[in-house]
């Protein structure tokens, strides 16, 4: 279904997915400007969950790539928090999830696929990373490629798909049984779903970028 345009800046047309995406962006630059200003050697507060997030992703990276894999946290820890509130801005009353459309999934699936290639030429250099298309034997080369892509539509398509077909169950479930089910019951069975499917497409991108690199 195509989303709605509910307005034009100039001729840009600017959709729902769209217009919730420049919320979410909002919110986290003005989250992380107020949570990181006044940092403490001693942590207190808000500041305990914030080290603890970022440790936890730290790990996440270190545990797959290698003490190395360092430079891609904070490239996974924003991929992991705009994909988290992204899948949970969806469970409040006439919000839209961005990650309900296919071009904010496939954005976030090609800065992975991107960065993943970049940096490994950076470590390998340019031939040797040509040179792993063409392996093991050179006339596999169309098979890579269309390995390449279709890692791309999966790690897209896995994300759209569970977002939008879960909202729409959560839709069917409320109109059949609304008393059974009540808003909060189903506003929580979409906080659990949008958090394991933040967990999924981050292990991906992490595995993804691994791949690459090594």
């Amino acid at each position: 279904m195509e989303p709605k345009v509910l307005f034009y800046i100039y001729s840009l047309p600017v959709s729902e997915p769209l217009l919730f995406t420049w919320i979410i962006m909002a919110f986290l630059a003005i989250g992380s400007f107020l949570l990181t200003r006044n940092l403490q050697k001693v942590p207190k507060g808000a500041q305990h969950f914030l080290e603890a997030a970022v440790d936890g992703i730290e790990k996440l990276v270190t545990n797959d790539m290698g003490p190395e894999g360092k430079v891609f946290v904070p490239l996974i820890l924003m991929v992991a928090t705009f994909v988290f509130f992204a899948n949970l801005i969806g469970v409040i009353p006439g919000a839209y999830s961005p990650t309900e459309d296919l071009n904010t999934t496939l954005a976030l699936a090609l800065i992975v696929f991107v960065v993943g290639h970049v940096a490994a030429i950076v470590k390998n250099g340019f031939w040797p990373w040509l040179k792993g298309f063409f392996e093991p034997y050179w006339f596999l080369f169309p098979i890579n490629i269309v390995g390449e892509i279709s890692q791309i539509l999966s790690h897209s398509f896995r994300l759209y798909g569970n977002i939008f077909g879960g909202g729409i169950l959560l839709g069917i479930v409320y109109m059949l049984v609304p008393y059974v089910a009540p808003v909060p019951l189903l506003a929580w069975f979409g906080v659990l779903m949008g958090a394991i499917q933040t967990a999924v497409f981050t292990m991906l991108a992490i595995a993804y970028i691994q791949m690459k690199v090594s």
